[in-house]
């Protein structure tokens, strides 16, 4: 009996996880939709049947036959060539019905709170790997004080560079018109009651990875200033291309040493005239204002 209800458990959680995979590959998809627009008939399913077909059709009725039947008379490796381009045929036929189906469909773009909700739950997932990952790396951190009860703020704002460059930033300019970007910079800060505690990493919404996270512990005593800054920056892209960017920041600086001081990009005043659209920076305006009240 005990092994029924282990075995029973193990296939609910199996159940459970598979379900999560598909509506988180739902989720991604909604995303890439959203910035790039809804896909075509030749970027979906039937159109890579259809090259699947004709290259079948190629190879079984021209390529292999040229290659091999002048040099041999089997019947065997005509019957596989005769099958190869049977097949090919039939498959260029499904993907030419399966396109001219996709091509029928009305493919409207995905709304802004579609992906607001999904951003949402995103940054919620970061809050708790923020906790996580601190509680890790800082084992005492539990014992003086539960991060849990602290007060937290997470600050997010564009960033360029990302580890995936098949998944570049992507802008989109809402009805609402704020400017919503794909991939970004965040800080989770939370407010001990002497000293502040910080986490960091690059997430892209299109695939849902997060990457090269860190971790900061400073006590209030020792940051001298807090502040959102304008700055140009000049950096190389990703395309080794070297680029100059006008954008704000927040930045909070706890001495001389350059090791000392953390900013993170909050908005990008180029795309913002770019696309004619504002960049919300109420919680990096609400970082800035709890810091200073810890410090003063």
């Amino acid at each position: 009996m005990e092994k029924e209800n282990i075995t029973d458990q193990n296939r609910s959680e199996a159940v459970r996880s598979e379900q999560e995979q598909v509506k988180e590959l739902l989720r991604r998809g909604v995303v890439r939709h959203y910035f790039l627009g809804p896909e075509t008939m030749w970027t979906q399913e039937s159109f890579g049947v259809f090259v699947g077909g004709a290259l079948a059709v190629l190879f079984g009725g021209l390529i292999f036959p040229k290659l091999f039947l002048y040099s041999s008379n089997s019947e065997v490796l005509k019957i596989v060539c005769w099958l190869m381009a049977a097949v090919g045929i039939a498959l260029c036929l499904k993907g030419i019905l399966g396109m001219m189906r996709e091509a029928k469909k009305k493919n409207d773009p995905i709304p802004d709170q579609a992906f607001d909700e999904i951003l949402q739950i995103d940054l919620e997932c970061l809050m708790e790997t923020a906790k996580s990952t601190l509680k890790e790396n800082i084992p005492q951190l539990e014992k003086e004080e539960p991060i849990n009860e602290m007060k937290s703020i997470l600050v997010k704002g564009p960033r360029d560079y990302v580890h995936n460059v098949n998944l570049p930033l992507a802008w989109r300019l809402g009805s609402d018109g704020r400017l919503r970007y794909s991939n970004f910079s965040v800080m989770v800060l939370f407010f001990g009651t002497e000293k502040l505690y910080l986490y960091t990493s690059i997430f892209n919404t299109r695939n849902g990875a997060s990457k090269f996270s860190h971790v900061y512990e400073c006590p209030y005593l020792k940051i001298r200033s807090v502040c959102l800054e304008d700055r140009v920056v000049e950096t190389v892209n990703q395309q080794n291309k070297s680029v100059v960017q006008n954008l704000n920041m927040l930045v909070i600086d706890a001495g001389d040493d350059e090791r000392e001081k953390l900013a993170i990009t909050v908005a990008d005043y180029d795309a913002m005239k770019r696309y004619g659209g504002m960049i919300d920076v109420s919680a990096a305006e609400q970082a800035v204002m709890e810091i200073r009240n810890r410090i003063s």
